[in-house]
């Protein structure tokens, strides 16, 4: 039992080492804020955009977004410009930020907002409506 203890303490104090040296390589990179850790990836601020950076520091997803929402199922929605999309954990957009509206994925359909009408789009974003669905009323 007190071997477990050890390893436990010993494997903690070297992820708290990790975290501190990844915060050090960001803090020098000039960043506003630094979020904790969660799975090897932080979430950072760099001139009032968000981003996510590594355990080594490396910035994988640019500083270029107003809001990145939790990652759902290895992808997150993301607002630029009065805009929305989604990313995928690697930074890629999977799905351009050009909605005014996204709602959740519910069976891999969500409804979006488009030029002021409402559609419903798959997982990697195609419109699969018309474009004749108002949205307002």
């Amino acid at each position: 039992m007190k071997k477990i203890i050890l390893l436990i303490t010993i494997f903690s104090f070297a992820f708290i080492y990790s975290e501190a040296q990844a915060r050090k390589k960001a803090v020098a990179k000039g960043y506003d804020a630094i979020y904790p850790f969660i799975r090897g990836k932080a979430k950072v601020v760099k001139n009032g955009k968000i981003g996510y950076i590594n355990m080594e520091g490396e910035e994988f997803i640019p500083c270029k977004y107003d809001e990145i929402f939790p990652f759902e199922n290895g992808k997150a929605k993301v607002q630029k410009d009065l805009k929305y999309g989604y990313i995928n954990e690697q930074g890629e957009e999977i799905i351009e930020c050009k909605f005014s509206f996204i709602g959740p994925f519910r069976n891999g359909r969500a409804v979006v907002k488009l030029n002021g009408k409402l559609e419903i789009i798959d997982t990697e974003g195609a419109v699969i409506t018309e474009g004749n669905h108002s949205g307002t009323q």
